[in-house]
């Protein structure tokens, strides 16, 4: 279950909003203990210049950079957020070869520019594919 503040989701449906056609990205920062609680949202460049229109890429050095001053914060990476342009939030096959354990993964799916539908994810090991999680707006 993720919980996030509705002014966090809004933030990024409309950062999906303004970046189509192309996919947007960032990191959902929080906590984790009993639940995952998104309290900060982090936009970040989509670095991949090729497909941008159905793939994103986070350079490693600003996720690195992120999770240092989450730290600080006392906070942490609990998720990772992404838009689909024109295609539904479902994770994609790319996006579920590139997953990683543990994480939530917020997929904004825009459609013509204007609708937007948010879904998330959370990745499972042992079956090799996403479980949607229900998402809690607080």
């Amino acid at each position: 279950m993720l919980w996030i503040d509705k002014n966090k989701l809004y933030e990024v449906e409309s950062e999906a909003k303004k970046s189509y056609p192309v996919e947007c990205c960032g990191l959902l920062i929080g906590t984790n203990t009993t639940e995952k609680r998104v309290v900060e949202v982090r936009p970040l460049r989509n670095t991949n210049t090729e497909r941008n229109h159905d793939r994103y890429e986070i350079e490693g050095r600003e996720f690195v950079k992120a999770d240092k001053e989450a730290a600080r914060k006392g906070l942490q990476i609990v998720g990772i957020y992404h838009s689909h342009p024109d295609h539904p939030a479902i994770p994609s096959a790319f996006d579920t070869e590139h997953a990683w354990c543990g994480y939530s993964y917020l997929i904004a799916a825009v459609e013509n520019g204007e609708r937007v539908v948010s879904r998330s994810w959370v990745f499972d090991e042992e079956k090799k594919q996403f479980q949607e999680e229900e998402i809690n707006l607080c």
